[in-house]
């Protein structure tokens, strides 16, 4: 690691995440874990891994190419792609045994007549719209469309999901999505439908809605220690740190500038340092003049624009900070911390795409990280 600039990531503290989760639900209801975006900027295998190790037999992905990772690294158990696919990449499904969403008829068309030449049965999960607006038929005009993909024989319906979007601010709404999406699976099973797993309980569903567990639920951004809401009394545990080094030291007269726009100038004789991270490496631009980090369990605010490679820290009437110190970016000294959710804060942003927008150059380290896979294999 010749740039001083990497990412600890605490498996210990996932696997205390995970056992929180399951402790707001039945031990009946089955769990998929949201690791798709390279386990939201913590790295996708060695997460898998370690849940895998922890009883987790069912992940959620945003796309095909992270599903083939985890094949080719030897997981067995069930993928979940969480996104719609162009039909013309049907064929990956049956190749690498993974299970689709469906939200148009002529993608099933395409799924099932290549699970017919290739004589498969395929599962697959149905996104119905009880609110979200994205991907799936609105829940009201969907029934026709279910019957039709029922009539495909290759097609098995393992599931059916819905998506919140206001699960953290708007719980009236969240309620009538619940029992929206309750009733229409009541309205299919009337019509002989029926479904093996029933899923809409994101973080926020897990912990504040009960009643939207059914038998399946997404976890996402709990795992990874991070709250999607700021009033969430959950003891969870960050699991990721971003740190980098002091490169450079010099002190500058009252009346400099500091960094591109001139955006900073120093009211007084001061120090300045210069710290081996930037907005290419996922470091948001936007915590220009307004971003803190951790030096000797002491806060520090960024002097002028975010650089490419680069952030300046002013470091007052500081002596004792040298080059070669090491710098929190996210993390916790002895006393100090910066978590996730206050450089979303400070950059007018969410949690969600501060730790996902890390840049995958950044080397990882892994406390307890595991070799090989343990767990479930598929079908068993």
């Amino acid at each position: 690691m010749i740039r001083p600039l990497w990412i600890e990531v605490d498996l210990k503290a996932l696997r205390h995440n995970l056992e929180v989760v399951k402790n707001h639900m039945e031990p009946e209801v089955k769990i998929i874990a949201t690791i798709k975006q390279s386990a939201y900027g913590h790295g996708l295998v060695p997460v898998a891994r370690e849940l895998a190790r922890a009883g987790i037999d069912f992940f959620g992905l945003g796309d095909i190419e992270e599903a083939i990772s985890l094949r080719e690294d030897g997981f067995r158990g069930s993928i979940i792609i969480l996104s719609a696919i162009l039909d013309k990449f049907v064929t990956y499904f049956l190749q690498y045994d993974l299970i689709p969403t469906i939200v148009d008829l002529e993608f099933a068309k395409k799924l099932n007549a290549e699970a017919l030449r290739r004589g498969k049965t395929v599962s697959a999960h149905v996104k119905i719209d009880t609110g979200m607006g994205r991907l799936g038929l609105y829940y009201k005009k969907a029934r026709v469309f279910i019957k039709k993909l029922s009539k495909l024989k290759n097609i098995s319906l393992e599931g059916i999901y819905t998506h919140f979007p206001v699960a953290d601010s708007d719980p009236e709404f969240t309620n009538y999505q619940i029992v929206a999406f309750n009733g229409f699976i009541r309205e299919l099973k009337k019509e002989g439908i029926f479904f093996r797993f029933c899923h809409c309980a994101n973080s926020l569903g897990i912990i504040n809605y009960p009643k939207a567990h059914f038998n399946m639920v997404r976890p996402g951004l709990v795992l990874y220690g991070v709250k999607p809401s700021p009033n969430l009394g959950l003891d969870i545990k960050p699991i990721l740190s971003l740190k980098s080094k002091v490169i450079f030291v010099k002190r500058i007269d009252r009346g400099r500038g500091v960094s591109y726009g001139r955006t900073y100038i120093a009211d007084k004789p001061k120090a300045i340092a210069t710290v081996a991270v930037g907005y290419a490496d996922g470091y948001p631009w936007s915590l220009s003049n307004r971003g803190k980090v951790i030096i000797n369990n002491s806060f520090f605010n960024i002097a002028g624009r975010v650089c490419m490679d680069h952030v300046m820290i002013d470091l007052g009437d500081s002596k004792d900070i040298k080059i070669g110190q090491e710098v929190i970016l996210i993390g916790k000294a002895k006393t100090a911390r910066i978590r996730p959710e206050d450089l979303a804060q400070w950059a007018k942003t969410i949690p969600y795409e501060i730790v996902s927008r890390l840049s995958l150059k950044i080397p990882r380290v892994y406390n307890s990280f595991s070799s090989r896979w343990i767990g479930k294999k598929k079908g068993q």
